[in-house]
């Protein structure tokens, strides 16, 4: 692969490099990155083999504080048959992912937080199917909750992240789709790497994404979800398992689980495996706060799901629905509304990992 290495002049904040006219831009903030790491295809003008994605402002920016380092790290690892991607924006790592597989890259690395794992997993489908089901993924996680990093039982080191993640093994893992309702009122469609809920869960995620998300993922999400827990209502839901007869009830929330650890370290179904086919539901029933209260804690080992107002099940497709305004979020994103329709894609992406 020919190279072109660029002065640190050529660039500015926000200053913007086309793979090529088709699309998939790439930001380089100006003296951050080391210089021999500024390469792209002079030729061809295509991402590499390898196409890495940078969120900078993850983990309350310390990302972008540590991309140097962790850059240089992977490309003594990778080789020079790279391009590195770093993201401004919303979508901006869907939009990379997609354009640098659909042109023939094999291993996408992202760094960044599970939100930015949530648009690079939905960069590796079209349609909601898998563009190269050889691509794989590897994650250096750099967020604030690092849910994706347990669910997934990946190291929680960077360093072990990026050796594991450029390393020769990889397993292939379940992924999971949810049809629902946009903000706007149309139907949409997104892949979903480790939950999906809905009802307080996705109330807890709007408050803490515009309060409290400086604070981190364990007092951050843990506090949010406490004082939400202390005055949320519960909402007529109906939710269906596969074949099974409808559940109609008043839940607090529904939580559709690939992995088990959702809300920066609650594990919330701590039978949940990403290999088995299945997706575990856990069903919030109504409950007294005080109850809500005093079994709060229990969410973080798992032992909640042995209380009275708890329902377990697992399942392949599940349909939820309400006549009342029910929030959708996945993988710690806003999505939108009932009514939804889950399904588990099974082993369908290749994740790097140790063994």
């Amino acid at each position: 692969m020919t190279e072109k290495n660029f002065r640190k002049s050529d660039f500015t904040a926000k200053r913007q490099l086309q793979f090529d006219s088709a699309g998939g831009s790439c930001y380089f903030p100006s003296t951050k990155i080391p210089t021999h790491l500024l390469t792209i295809s002079h030729k061809s003008l295509t991402p590499g083999r390898v196409h890495i994605v940078v969120n900078p402002f993850s983990s309350g920016g310390r990302t972008g504080r540590r991309q140097p380092q962790i850059l240089d790290q992977i490309a003594r690892r990778v080789g020079s048959d790279h391009s590195v991607f770093i993201t401004t924006r919303p979508l901006d790592a869907e939009h990379s992912t997609r354009s640098a597989i659909e042109r023939g890259a094999e291993l996408v690395l992202v760094v960044g937080g599970d939100g930015t794992v949530h648009e690079v997993v939905n960069g590796f489908a079209r349609g909601g199917t898998m563009i190269n089901p050889s691509c794989r993924l590897g994650i250096i996680g750099s967020g604030t909750a690092q849910d994706v990093i347990r669910s997934f039982k990946l190291p929680t080191r960077i360093d072990e992240q990026i050796e594991t993640a450029c390393g020769d093994h990889d397993r292939l893992v379940d992924v999971g789709k949810v049809s629902y309702v946009g903000r706007d009122g149309r139907n949409e469609e997104q892949l979903f790497f480790n939950e999906c809920q809905q009802g307080i869960a996705a109330v807890v995620v709007q408050r803490f994404q515009a309060h409290h998300k400086w604070m981190g993922g364990f007092l951050g999400f843990g506090l949010t979800a406490l004082t939400t827990a202390a005055r949320h209502r519960e909402q007529a839901i109906t939710v269906v398992v596969d074949d099974k007869p409808p559940i109609t009830d008043s839940f607090l929330g529904v939580v559709i689980s690939n992995g088990g650890f959702a809300g920066g370290g609650m594990n919330f179904a701590p039978k949940a495996s990403v290999e088995d086919g299945l997706l575990d539901i856990v069903l919030i029933h109504k409950q007294r706060i005080l109850s809500r209260l005093l079994n709060f804690p229990k969410i973080y080992s798992g032992r909640h799901i042995n209380l009275p107002w708890i329902s377990y099940l697992q399942g392949r497709n599940i349909r939820i629905s309400s006549a009342e305004q029910v929030p959708v979020e996945a993988d710690g994103e806003f999505l939108g509304y009932l009514p939804c329709t889950i399904n588990i894609l099974s082993r369908s992406l290749r994740l790097k990992s140790k063994t």
